[in-house]
C-alpha cells in the first residue's frame, strides 16, 4: 500500500520500510525503490504498498516549519485568502482546488497519484506504473496540515495544536484509492482501498516511528480480498482530539 499525504516540493533521504516504496516523513521525500512484486497474484500488493506510501506524502507538508513556535495570537495567523502563504517553490497557494487536485483550505485532495506529487508527468515521484492514474482522495485534520500560518514562516503549519506549532504532522489522515491493474492472465482487475492513519507520538508508532494505521479496508477483484483488513481502538480517529493515545 502507499499512503499519500499533502505535499509540496522537497527531498531528502529516509530508510525504506515494509509499507512504503517511497516514504515521506517530517517534510522530506525519498525514492526508495520498488521491491519485488512481480510474482503471481502480487499486482494487488503493489497497489496496497503504494496506498500507504501516498498517505506518507501528506506528512511532507512542505509549507511547515520544523521548529516549535510559541502560541500566537489568533489574529496574527496568516490565511490562504491573504495571499501571503506560499509553497516551497515560492508559489502562492489559493482558496479552492488547484490544478493538481489539492484544496488546502478544505484539508482535502481529489486527483491521482500522478498529480499528488504536484507534477503532471505521467509518473509518481519519478516512478512509472499502472497505478499512476489511479483515483486518489485524501483528507486530513488541521493538526496534520493546517490552513493557516501562525509561526510567520510563510508556509502552512504542521502540528498546530492549541495555538502551538511543533513542525510535525499530528492528528489524522485518510486515503481512498480506486484503481485497476491487469493480472497475469491479461484480465483487468479492480481495486479500492480506504486507510486511516494517525499520529501516536514519538517512537510510539509502527509506521515511521510516530504513526500507526488505524483502519484499512481493501477490495480486490483479482485476489478476492474484500472488506476490513485491520482496525484498532475505538471508532473514529482515536481516543482524543489529536489521536495522541491508543
Amino acid at each position: 500500500m502507499c499512503i499519500a499525504m499533502p505535499i509540496f516540493l522537497t527531498t531528502a533521504g529516509y530508510p525504506r520500510n515494509r509499507l512504503a516504496l517511497m516514504s515521506v516523513i517530517a517534510g522530506r521525500v525519498t525514492s526508495a525503490g520498488t521491491g519485488d512484486f512481480t510474482g503471481p497474484g502480487q499486482e494487488g500488493n503493489v497497489k496496497r504498498v503504494l496506498s500507504v506510501m501516498t498517505g506518507v506524502l501528506l506528512l511532507t507538508a512542505l509549507f511547515a516549519s520544523a521548529a516549535i513556535a510559541a502560541p500566537p495570537a489568533s489574529d496574527s495567523c496568516a490565511t490562504i485568502k491573504s495571499g501571503d502563504i506560499v509553497d516551497s517553490a515560492g508559489n502562492p497557494i489559493s482558496i479552492g482546488f488547484d490544478e493538481f487536485g489539492y484544496n488546502y483550505q478544505a484539508h482535502m485532495f481529489n486527483g491521482t497519484y500522478d498529480s499528488s506529487d504536484r507534477k503532471m508527468d505521467g509518473m509518481y515521484w519519478g516512478q512509472e506504473g499502472d497505478f499512476v492514474d489511479d483515483k486518489l482522495m485524501m483528507k486530513w485534520s488541521d493538526s496534520w496540515l493546517a490552513n493557516v500560518d501562525c509561526d510567520g514562516d510563510g508556509k502552512l503549519d504542521r502540528g498546530l495544536v492549541d495555538g502551538v506549532v511543533n513542525g510535525v504532522s499530528m492528528g489524522w489522515l485518510t486515503n481512498h484509492v480506486v484503481g485497476d491493474y491487469t493480472d497475469a492472465d491479461g484480465i483487468v482487475q479492480h481495486t479500492s482501498e480506504f486507510i486511516k492513519i494517525g499520529w501516536v507520538g514519538p517512537e510510539a508508532g509502527d509506521l515511521w516511528g510516530q504513526y500507526t494505521i488505524i483502519q484499512e479496508i481493501y477490495n480486490d477483484s483479482g485476489t478476492g480480498e474484500h472488506g476490513l483488513l485491520s482496525k484498532i481502538a475505538s471508532p473514529g480517529f482515536g481516543q482524543n482530539d489529536h489521536w495522541t493515545a491508543i
